[in-house]
């Protein structure tokens, strides 16, 4: 239980989080400013719950749920800093980063298996083949 704790108040400390919302009426989008320093601005149409209401109602935008949803009382509904996330950089491109992000860490036993292959000699060379 303690370390389940401890993992949240890190979590807590480090996660991306919601430091400032507003929907900017000139751009009809939402502007959302994140506490890695990054602003998002995301349109108004791209965002499921937003995109037909109307858009004086986004006025009451609000930060709720641990600061990682944006909601409006007037729409009834909200946004996922996950979802303003993937509407911004999009699905596939973060699907590919992920996979690249997570292939460069190097755990304790993928070290291991290198050490190892390198006593052998390394990689194979690739056999030339006939054409």
């Amino acid at each position: 239980m303690r370390e389940a704790i401890r993992i949240a108040r890190v979590r807590e400390r480090t996660a991306t989080k919601f430091v400032a919302a507003k929907y900017d009426r000139k751009s009809d989008s939402i502007l959302a400013d994140l506490s890695t320093g990054v602003t998002l601005s995301v349109p108004r149409s791209a965002i499921l719950g937003f995109a037909k209401a109307d858009p004086r109602l986004l006025s009451d935008i609000e930060i709720v749920g641990a600061r990682e949803t944006l909601w409006s009382d007037s729409v009834d509904d909200g946004v996922l800093i996950e979802q303003l996330i993937v509407i911004a950089a999009g699905k596939e491109m973060l699907g590919s980063l992920g996979a690249r992000i997570n292939a460069s860490k190097k755990s304790a036993a993928r070290a291991s298996a290198s050490r190892a292959n390198g006593t052998k000699g390394g990689r194979p060379k690739k056999s030339a083949t006939a054409a």
